[in-house]
């Protein structure tokens, strides 16, 4: 069992060493082959400021190296177990960002061509892709730690090779050289370099505040914590900031690096505030899981309370109860019984009124029942009626049966006064 864990742990980290490895290089060929960064050639003059624009290329393709191959790695282990602990984390991400240091020596050797004044190109590039492995370092972590920041660092590094392969590819049948593409910048051959740098500025602000808007709603939509949520607009904008920090401003003689490193950190602020606002602000087309359960559980009890035919509890509203044809007169429980013995006389029928079987009109309220308070509802602890208190059987007879003495004797009977009856009846209430 332990050389089995043990295998299992170093397989990990050479799937994150070699994930990151074969990223950085990969995205370094397909950047040389395209044109897109250079490090060989004259760096002076008015192309002075063109040396740190390549540097932070350098730095954010590391950067982006040694989180691809975190993510590697996670995903391996999510087959077995999932990768959990602050120990294994960090030796995974330590692991993506050494091999995303293989963009350092490669870039080495293609910047012994450059000429750059004030500046040794070779350990210039060397300390770009090194610090851009440390910040990838760093940005792995966080992502174990947290993978819905992964899905802002994935939008914004789309964004970014989609700016850079528009901005070269209409150049690509001219017959001069390649011209170079800045970071994050979308700078076409045909479009003048003002509105470029004009733009830069509109552009990564904008891009960065869409992408938190949507990863912060996406987390709160899979029921992601709100930090959590409102953190996810800072990670992919924090990278490209963190590569234009580790290339620096640029000189003062043009605004060449300065803007689009302006417009980088900008960004930050503006994907953080797009994520916090769509994660914490009560949106009507954003719900959590569980707020959508209880306001559909919480529908279907009150539909099924307003179904006519149902009660409600005690402090609600009554529903209305849809008319219905009157049923036929039914006496009272018992009654049949009270014929059946001798010398009792029947109770009087229920009379019903004529204004429930009218439609349209309300009936009025039940009055109480005569003696022994019946019919009458008994009150709860907060004096509220809630139910009708029942009598026994036999009450009910003997409630009946009083009732029965106040009716006038009809004059078609053969004998009045035989008709009278006294309490010293022989009904079924006394026999029991």
């Amino acid at each position: 069992m332990p050389g089995m864990a043990f295998r299992t742990w170093g397989k990990l980290l050479l799937t994150a060493l070699g994930g990151s490895l074969l990223a950085g290089a990969g995205q370094l060929g397909i950047a040389f082959g395209l044109g897109i960064v250079r490090f060989s050639g004259a760096f002076t003059g008015e192309g002075v400021n063109q040396w740190p624009a390549q540097l932070a290329w350098a730095a954010w393709l590391a950067a982006n190296a040694a989180v691809t191959g975190a993510v590697c790695a996670e995903r391996l282990a999510r087959r077995g177990a999932p990768l959990i602990g602050a120990g294994r984390q960090a030796a995974v991400a330590g692991a993506a960002a050494l091999g995303a240091t293989v963009v350092a020596p490669l870039g080495m050797q293609s910047a012994r061509a450059a000429d750059v004044s004030g500046v040794e190109p070779v350990w210039a590039v060397a300390a770009g892709a090194l610090l851009g492995a440390v910040i990838g370092g760093g940005a792995a972590l966080t992502v174990l730690v947290r993978p819905p920041l992964l899905w802002n660092m994935v939008l914004v590094a789309g964004l970014v090779w989609f700016l850079a392969l528009a901005s070269v590819m209409p150049s690509l049948n001219d017959t001069g050289p390649l011209r170079a593409v800045r970071l994050g910048v979308w700078e076409p051959s045909w479009l003048d370099p003002i509105v470029a740098d004009r733009l830069c500025l509109l552009v990564l602000p904008v891009a960065a505040l869409l992408a938190g808007t949507l990863t912060g709603g996406l987390a709160r939509r899979r029921g992601q914590a709100t930090p959590v949520g409102a953190l996810t607009g800072l990670a992919g904008p924090a990278l490209l900031a963190g590569a234009y920090l580790a290339a620096g401003p640029g000189a003062d003689a043009d605004r060449y690096q300065a803007t689009p490193y302006y417009g980088a950190l900008l960004a930050v602020a503006a994907g953080g505030l797009g994520s916090a606002a769509a994660a914490m602000l009560r949106w009507p087309l954003v719900e959590r899981p569980i707020t959508r359960a209880a306001a559909t559980a919480s529908a279907a009890t009150e539909a099924a309370v307003d179904t006519p035919g149902t009660e409600r509890g005690p402090g609600t509203e009554p529903t209305a109860v849809s008319p219905a044809a009157p049923a036929p007169a039914e006496a009272d429980p018992g009654t049949a019984d009270d014929r059946s013995v001798p010398g009792t006389m029947p109770p009087a029928p229920r009379r019903r009124s004529l204004l429930r079987s009218t439609p349209g009109v309300t009936p009025p309220a039940p009055r109480l029942r005569s003696l022994f308070g019946r019919g009458r509802s008994r009150p709860d602890e907060a004096g509220d009626p809630t139910e009708e208190v029942r009598l026994p059987a036999q009450d009910e007879e003997f409630v009946d049966w009083v009732t029965g003495l106040s009716k006038p004797v009809s004059n078609n009977e053969p004998d009045p006064e035989s008709a009278r009856r006294s309490l010293r009846s022989i009904g079924r209430h006394h026999a029991d």
